[in-house]
């Protein structure tokens, strides 16, 4: 049986000491990455680009799609804007532009015309870019795609029958209807020429 005293106690901390230090050498001694080590972080480059690639290239067909339900939405807005107040409304589509407004019928110095509807909901909204009208289909005016053309909204819950077809850089589309009688203006994807 070995005694301790602090001579031994010294030599065996040097010991331990000198141990760990050719652990530590020989683990981090090595100056460079192994070929595992290399092709293990190329796979997971490989896959992060592989799966959030494609998500940012669809940016503009999410922006088309979302353009596409304001539309809807907006349409909705008017149409019982225009049954509670009892005027008459309009989606004023400005192909030119790029943009669409709300406007009100209201009367002015004898005579009634449409003017920019206030509300915060009806303000100009102008498509987002690499967005735009392909064309407006209205009963009245037939298929547009230069100009204003123009949604009428009536008091008593008719609404002018409007197809507007708006499409991205990538030349895809997607259809806003806008059926007679209801005003529940449908989104559907691709070009639709009518209600389904």
């Amino acid at each position: 049986m070995q005694i301790w005293t602090a001579a031994i106690c010294k030599r065996e901390r040097a010991k331990r000491r000198q141990q760990t230090s050719l652990f530590t050498l020989s683990l981090f001694s090595s100056t460079g990455f192994t070929l595992l080590e290399l092709s293990l972080t190329l796979f997971i480059i490989g896959l992060l680009v592989a799966v959030l690639v494609p998500r940012f290239g669809d940016i503009g067909g999410s922006r088309l799609e979302s353009s596409a339900r304001r539309l809807a939405a907006l349409v909705r807005y008017v149409n019982g804007e225009a049954a509670f107040s009892g005027q008459v409304y309009r989606i004023r589509y400005d192909l030119g532009e790029q943009s669409y407004a709300v406007q009100v019928l209201v009367p002015s110095r004898g005579a009634t015309e449409f003017v920019a509807d206030l509300a915060p909901m009806s303000q100009l909204v102008r498509l987002p870019s690499g967005i735009a009208f392909a064309d407006v289909r209205v009963a009245q005016a037939g298929r547009m795609n230069s100009g204003q053309v123009f949604t009428h909204f009536y008091p008593h819950g008719y609404v002018d029958p409007t197809v507007v077809h708006l499409q991205d850089q990538r030349a895809r589309m997607m259809t806003v209807v806008i059926p007679p009688i209801t005003g529940e203006a449908r989104v559907y994807k691709g070009y639709v020429d009518g209600p389904r």
